[in-house]
C-alpha cells in the first residue's frame, strides 16, 4: 500500500475587528486611550485648582468643587483628544497633552501649597517621572523629529534673560518700595553704594554701628564693577535689577557651554530652561542684595573658557570669581582640582589652584586689617577644639573625627536642602562613572552642610549660588555622556522638577510682595515724603525697616541692632525715625529717647523725632 495522503491542515479562522484596526491606524491604541483619559482628568484638576486653589483644606475644597463641571471637562477633554487624534491621525497629540497637563497640575499643586516643601515637590516629581518614562519609551513625544536651530536657542536665551531680569528685578524691588526689607542686609548695601558714589569707599555705619569699610567684613571688590551704573540711576532699586540681570546672564553661559559640548539646538534650549527655572537661583533674589548672587554666572562663564582652553579669559573670570568674596576661593579650588584630576590639565589647573590659595590668604589679611575681626569663621564654631578658633582647628576636627563631620552634615534639618539643590537636576551629578567628577561638588560640604548656622543651608538665602553653578555644570557634563533615552529621561524629569520646585518657592513670595504693594501703596508714599525731609548731613537712628530708605545719610544707625551686645551704639543722634508697625521696637526706641526728643512729623506708619 502506498502512503496515505496527508490530511489537510485545519485552518484557524482569524477574527477581524475592523473597528479596533481602525483605532490602531488612527494612533488610538489602548494605552493612548488611557493616556487621553488621564489627561482629561488632569484638565478637570486644572479647573478645580484654579477655582479653589487651597487643596489642603479638604472639606472646603470638596464642597467648592462643581462635580458637574469636573466630569463635564473630563468628558469633553477626552472626546476632544480622541476626536482630534482620529481626524489628524497624529500620534503625538495625546502624549503631549498628557505631558503638559501633568506639568500644569504639578505646578498648581506646588504653587498653592503654602506650607509645601522639598519632600512634597519630590513626591510630585515621582508621579511626573512615571509619565516621563512612558513618554520616552518609543519616543511618544516625537522628540527625535523636533528640529531647533542654535539660532532659535540663542533667541530663547535672550528672551529668558530679558524676561527674568525685569520680572524678578521688579518683584524684588517691591520689597524696597513697601518698606519690607531691612537694615540687615539691604540697608548695609544701600548705604555702602551711596558712599562709594560719594567717596569711592565702601563705607557704612549700619553694618557694625560705627563708620567702617564693608571690606572689613567681606572682601568683595566685585562691587565696583556695578558702580558706573549706580552713578546713572542713583537709587537702591538699581541694585535689584543688577542682581536679577547678573543671575539671568548665566543663561548665555549655558548656551555657549552647550555649543562647545556639541549639543543640539533642542537640548540647548531645554538646558536653558532648566537654568532659568532652577529653584536655587531666582528664588534667592527675594532676600535683598548680596555679592554671592554674582557667583553662578561667573563660574559658568569660567567653565566655558576652560572648555575653549582660552587661557586669558579663563584667568580673567577666575580672578572675577575671587573678587566676589574671600570664601569664593573654595569654588576655584574645586574647579582647579577638577581640571587637574579629571581633565588632566595639570599646569593650568595648578596655577589656578595656587592663585585661589594665595588670593584667599591675602583677602583674609585685608579683612582682618580693615575690620579687626578677620573672616567670619565663627559659623564653623562647632569644629573648634579647646577654644582654638582657627581654620587649622576645623581641619583637625574634620580629619581626626570624620564621624562628627558626618553627624553634622546629614541631619533632618539639612535633608530638604539636599533635595532642593539636587532633585531639580534629577540627581544627575551622581550618575557619572568617573568619581573624579564629584570633586566639583566638594564646596557644598564646607559652605552648606558643615555649617550649623541655619541660613547656610536654606535656599531662600544667598549661600547656594556658587554650589548651584557647580551642580548645574556637573549635570551638564553627565548629560553629555548619557545615551539617548536616559538623556531624555533626565532632561524631561529635570524640567518638570525645576518648574514644580520653583513654583513652590517663588509663587508665594510673588503673591506676598504684590499684595504688600496693593495694600500699602498710599501709606508708603507718605513715608517716602517723610524720609525725604530727613537731613542727610545729620546723625540718624532708625527702625531697621526704614534704614534702606535713609541710605543717603552718612551717619546712620539702626534699632534693633544685631551687634548691640558687642558694641556701644551711639543713641544720642540728631533724629530718630520710627516705624510704628513694629510696636515693641517703637517702644524701645522711645524709651531710649526719653524726654530728649520731640515729634516733628508723622506720616503713614512713620514718625520723625528731633533732638531738642
Amino acid at each position: 500500500m502506498g502512503k496515505q495522503p496527508k490530511s489537510p491542515e485545519k485552518t484557524v479562522e482569524k477574527k477581524n475587528f475592523p473597528f479596533f484596526d481602525k483605532l490602531t491606524e488612527r494612533h488610538l491604541s489602548l494605552e493612548r486611550i488611557v493616556a487621553a483619559l488621564m489627561s482629561s482628568v488632569l484638565m478637570a484638576y486644572i479647573y478645580a485648582l484654579l477655582s479653589h486653589g487651597d487643596f489642603t483644606n479638604l472639606s472646603a475644597y470638596y464642597s467648592s468643587i462643581s462635580f458637574v463641571g469636573f466630569f463635564a471637562i473630563t468628558i469633553l477633554g477626552f472626546a476632544a483628544l480622541v476626536g482630534v487624534t482620529w481626524l489628524l491621525k497624529n500620534k503625538y497629540i495625546i502624549p503631549w497633552a498628557l505631558m503638559l497637563t501633568a506639568i500644569a497640575v504639578s505646578v498648581l499643586f506646588a504653587a498653592n501649597y503654602k506650607d509645601g516643601g522639598a519632600l512634597f515637590c519630590v513626591g510630585i516629581g515621582v508621579v511626573d517621572l512615571i509619565i516621563v518614562l512612558w513618554q520616552v519609551r518609543g519616543d511618544k513625544l516625537g522628540i527625535a523629529g523636533i528640529a531647533v536651530s542654535r539660532k532659535v536657542a540663542l533667541i530663547v536665551a535672550a528672551v529668558l534673560f530679558v524676561v527674568t531680569t525685569f520680572v524678578f528685578g521688579y518683584l524684588t524691588s517691591i520689597k524696597y518700595r513697601t518698606y519690607t526689607n531691612f537694615a540687615f542686609d539691604f540697608g548695609i548695601f544701600a548705604q555702602m553704594y551711596e558712599r562709594m558714589a560719594v567717596s569711592f569707599s565702601p563705607s557704612t555705619t549700619v553694618e557694625r554701628s560705627h563708620m567702617m569699610s564693608h571690606f572689613g567684613v567681606h572682601f568683595s571688590p566685585i562691587f565696583y564693577l556695578f558702580l558706573p551704573g549706580y552713578y546713572i540711576f542713583r537709587s537702591p532699586i538699581y541694585l535689584f535689577y543688577v542682581q536679577s540681570a547678573s543671575v539671568a546672564a548665566g543663561v548665555f553661559a549655558v548656551y555657549l557651554i552647550c555649543g562647545k559640548l556639541g549639543f543640539s539646538g533642542k537640548l540647548t534650549l531645554a538646558l536653558e530652561l532648566m537654568y532659568a527655572f532652577y529653584p536655587c537661583l531666582f528664588n534667592g533674589t527675594f532676600y535683598d542684595f548680596h555679592e554671592n548672587k554674582f557667583l553662578t554666572t561667573i563660574i559658568l562663564f569660567l567653565f566655558y573658557f576652560i572648555l575653549c582652553k582660552n587661557t586669558i579669559w579663563e584667568f580673567v573670570f577666575a580672578l572675577m570669581l575671587l573678587m566676589v568674596k574671600e570664601d569664593a576661593a573654595i569654588y576655584l579650588i574645586a574647579i582647579a582640582l577638577f581640571m587637574m584630576i579629571n581633565r588632566k590639565e595639570i599646569l593650568r589647573g595648578g596655577i589656578m589652584l595656587g592663585m585661589a590659595v594665595v588670593y584667599f590668604l591675602i583677602a583674609q589679611k585685608i579683612v582682618a586689617a580693615v575690620g579687626g575681626e578677620g573672616v567670619m569663621i565663627s559659623r564653623l564654631g562647632d569644629y573648634f577644639i579647646n577654644g582654638d578658633q582657627s581654620f587649622f582647628s576645623v581641619f583637625k576636627s574634620v580629619f581626626f573625627d570624620m564621624g562628627f563631620l558626618i553627624k553634622q552634615m546629614f541631619t533632618v534639618e539639612k535633608l530638604p536642602f539636599i533635595l532642593w539643590v539636587f532633585a531639580p537636576v534629577a540627581f544627575a551629578p551622581f550618575m557619572t562613572k568617573k568619581i573624579s567628577s564629584l570633586i566639583l561638588l566638594f564646596p557644598i560640604i564646607p559652605i552648606n552642610l558643615m555649617q550649623s548656622w541655619k541660613y547656610q543651608y536654606d535656599v531662600d538665602y544667598q549661600y547656594t549660588y556658587g554650589v548651584a553653578a557647580l551642580i548645574l555644570m556637573s549635570a551638564i557634563f553627565v548629560i553629555a555622556k548619557l545615551k539617548t533615552d536616559p538623556k531624555r529621561i533626565v532632561v524631561l524629569t529635570s524640567l518638570c522638577l525645576c518648574a514644580v520646585m520653583t513654583a513652590s518657592l517663588v509663587y508665594p513670595k510673588a503673591v506676598n510682595v504684590t499684595g504688600y504693594l496693593k495694600n500699602s501703596s498710599s501709606s508708603c508714599q507718605q513715608v517716602d515724603e517723610l524720609i525725604e525731609s530727613v537731613p542727610t548731613d545729620a546723625t540718624v537712628t532708625a527702625t531697621h525697616s526704614l534704614v534702606p530708605h535713609l541710605y543717603k545719610v552718612e551717619w546712620l544707625y539702626t534699632m534693633p541692632d544685631y551687634y548691640t551686645q558687642k558694641r556701644d551704639k551711639p543713641v544720642d543722634t540728631d533724629y530718630f525715625v520710627i516705624d510704628t508697625r513694629y510696636s515693641d521696637i517703637a517702644n524701645d526706641m522711645k524709651a531710649v529717647m526719653g524726654d530728649n526728643y520731640t515729634l516733628v512729623k508723622s506720616a503713614g506708619f512713620a514718625e520723625l523725632y528731633q533732638h531738642k
